[in-house]
Protein backbone atom coordinates (compact mmCIF):
# COMPACT_ATOMS: atom_id res chain seq x y z
CA UNK A 1 0.00 0.00 0.00
CA UNK A 2 3.09 2.43 0.51
CA UNK A 3 4.46 1.85 -2.55
CA UNK A 4 0.89 2.34 -4.40
CA UNK A 5 0.92 5.85 -2.54
CA UNK A 6 4.76 6.52 -3.29
CA UNK A 7 4.85 5.75 -7.16
CA UNK A 8 0.94 8.02 -6.98
CA UNK A 9 2.60 11.02 -5.55
CA UNK A 10 5.69 10.31 -7.27
CA UNK A 11 3.37 10.44 -10.78
CA UNK A 12 1.33 13.69 -9.24
CA UNK A 13 4.54 15.78 -8.70
CA UNK A 14 6.41 14.80 -12.00
CA UNK A 15 3.31 16.31 -13.99
CA UNK A 16 2.84 19.02 -11.94
CA UNK A 17 6.67 19.67 -13.01
CA UNK A 18 5.88 19.20 -16.42
CA UNK A 19 3.09 21.92 -16.52
CA UNK A 20 5.15 24.27 -15.33
CA UNK A 21 7.78 24.26 -18.30
CA UNK A 22 5.86 26.36 -20.75
CA UNK A 23 6.09 29.93 -21.20
CA UNK A 24 3.31 32.02 -19.83
CA UNK A 25 1.00 33.61 -22.58
CA UNK A 26 2.61 37.06 -21.76
CA UNK A 27 6.13 36.07 -22.55
CA UNK A 28 5.31 34.12 -25.07
CA UNK A 29 3.53 37.82 -26.60
CA UNK A 30 6.70 39.65 -25.81
CA UNK A 31 8.74 37.31 -27.62
CA UNK A 32 6.47 37.83 -30.77
CA UNK A 33 6.31 41.50 -30.08
CA UNK A 34 10.25 41.60 -30.08
CA UNK A 35 10.60 39.46 -33.33
CA UNK A 36 8.28 41.71 -34.93
CA UNK A 37 9.38 45.16 -33.91
CA UNK A 38 13.01 43.81 -35.00
CA UNK A 39 12.05 43.03 -38.63
CA UNK A 40 10.32 46.77 -38.45
CA UNK A 41 13.75 47.80 -37.36
CA UNK A 42 15.30 46.21 -40.49
CA UNK A 43 12.51 47.35 -43.12
CA UNK A 44 12.58 51.16 -43.09
CA UNK A 45 9.93 51.98 -45.20
CA UNK A 46 7.33 49.46 -43.25
CA UNK A 47 8.48 51.72 -40.00
CA UNK A 48 7.82 54.47 -41.81
CA UNK A 49 4.24 53.60 -42.81
CA UNK A 50 3.28 51.82 -40.07
CA UNK A 51 -0.40 51.58 -38.97
CA UNK A 52 -0.65 48.33 -36.44
CA UNK A 53 0.88 45.52 -34.77
CA UNK A 54 -1.68 42.36 -34.44
CA UNK A 55 -0.22 40.13 -32.15
CA UNK A 56 -3.25 37.20 -32.34
CA UNK A 57 -3.22 37.34 -36.38
CA UNK A 58 1.06 37.99 -35.96
CA UNK A 59 0.30 40.63 -39.00
CA UNK A 60 2.10 43.96 -39.15
CA UNK A 61 -0.08 46.24 -40.77
CA UNK A 62 1.45 49.28 -42.94
CA UNK A 63 0.91 51.67 -46.04
CA UNK A 64 -2.79 51.36 -46.18
CA UNK A 65 -3.66 47.56 -46.02
CA UNK A 66 -0.30 46.05 -46.88
CA UNK A 67 0.24 43.18 -44.38
CA UNK A 68 3.63 41.27 -43.18
CA UNK A 69 2.30 37.93 -41.91
CA UNK A 70 4.23 35.79 -39.51
CA UNK A 71 3.93 32.48 -38.48
CA UNK A 72 4.74 30.06 -36.07
CA UNK A 73 7.69 27.99 -36.62
CA UNK A 74 6.89 24.06 -36.62
CA UNK A 75 8.25 22.32 -33.53
CA UNK A 76 11.04 19.80 -33.99
CA UNK A 77 10.43 16.10 -34.22
CA UNK A 78 12.33 15.63 -30.81
CA UNK A 79 10.08 18.09 -28.99
CA UNK A 80 6.72 16.82 -30.80
CA UNK A 81 4.55 16.24 -27.72
CA UNK A 82 6.51 17.31 -25.17
CA UNK A 83 5.73 20.46 -22.65
CA UNK A 84 7.57 23.92 -23.32
CA UNK A 85 7.47 27.12 -24.73
CA UNK A 86 5.98 27.45 -28.28
CA UNK A 87 8.57 27.69 -30.92
CA UNK A 88 9.43 31.40 -32.03
CA UNK A 89 7.80 33.45 -34.58
CA UNK A 90 9.28 34.11 -38.63
CA UNK A 91 8.04 35.92 -41.45
CA UNK A 92 6.27 34.42 -44.03
CA UNK A 93 4.98 37.00 -46.75
CA UNK A 94 4.14 40.71 -47.18
CA UNK A 95 1.16 41.77 -49.81
CA UNK A 96 2.95 44.60 -50.87
CA UNK A 97 6.69 45.56 -51.35
CA UNK A 98 8.86 46.05 -48.08
CA UNK A 99 10.50 48.60 -49.93
CA UNK A 100 9.60 52.12 -50.82
CA UNK A 101 8.80 51.89 -54.79
CA UNK A 102 10.27 55.18 -56.78
CA UNK A 103 7.20 56.39 -58.45
CA UNK A 104 7.93 59.38 -61.04
CA UNK A 105 5.16 61.90 -61.17
CA UNK A 106 3.97 63.14 -64.69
Amino acid sequence: MKLIKRVAITVLLGWSALSNAALAPSAVHLRDLDTMLEFIHKHHYVAMSLESIDLVSLTIYYNNNCEAKFVRSKPSLLSLGQPGPQPGIEFERSTCPLTETNKTSQ
